[in-house]
């Protein structure tokens, strides 16, 4: 994951068990041991280089809320989770009435977008295509997730513990940004 920047955990595991060659003998870790693993590894190679690559991820980051703050934005994700590679991208949450408003935003800020749906998981087993959009800023990655307003109440599920994700909101960001929590 490191490494290669692949971002969803089951490709990992799959791609790490063909690699060593191993099958299905031996029970896969879950996603929340890898992701502790990862962010060990992390921590003990990359000391310098991560804690410089964090702190430019969560000035974009904040940088990237402001642009968007009509939409209530959250930051989600690797980046708020401590999990900081190359290739980890900034992931937004944006609520709005239609994601044609978002689409026009990013058309109003001449920022090129790619659009997609992303599948999420909420409580009960519930499923939701939800619109998102892809576009780079200073080299990141951003992904921005279009909920509608009333989304901001319910969180999806994390794809790492099964827990409603965390979500902070502009003014926390600002805060962690010029406090010493990075």
């Amino acid at each position: 994951m490191d490494q290669q920047g692949i971002r969803d955990y089951q490709t990992a595991k799959t791609k790490a068990v063909i690699r060593l060659g191993v099958g299905r003998r031996f029970p896969l870790p879950s996603n929340r041991e890898v992701e502790k693993v990862l962010r060990q590894r992390l921590l003990l190679f990359k000391t310098d280089q991560w804690a410089g690559r964090c702190r430019a991820l969560w000035s974009l980051a904040t940088a990237t809320m402001e642009t968007f703050s009509y939409f209530e934005p959250r930051l989600v994700g690797a980046l708020l989770r401590g999990v900081v590679t190359e290739k980890t991208p900034v992931e937004l949450h944006l609520f709005s009435d239609t994601p044609e408003e978002i689409v026009v935003s990013l058309a109003q800020h001449a920022i090129p977008f790619e659009s997609f749906e992303k599948r999420v998981r909420f409580r009960r087993k519930r499923y939701a295509f939800i619109p998102a959009f892809r576009f780079a800023r200073e080299d990141v990655d951003v992904e921005v997730l279009a909920f509608s307003r009333n989304g901001i109440r319910e969180a999806p599920l994390c794809p790492v513990d099964g827990q409603p994700m965390k979500r902070i909101a502009l003014r926390r960001a600002r805060e962690i940004l010029a406090g010493d929590e990075l």
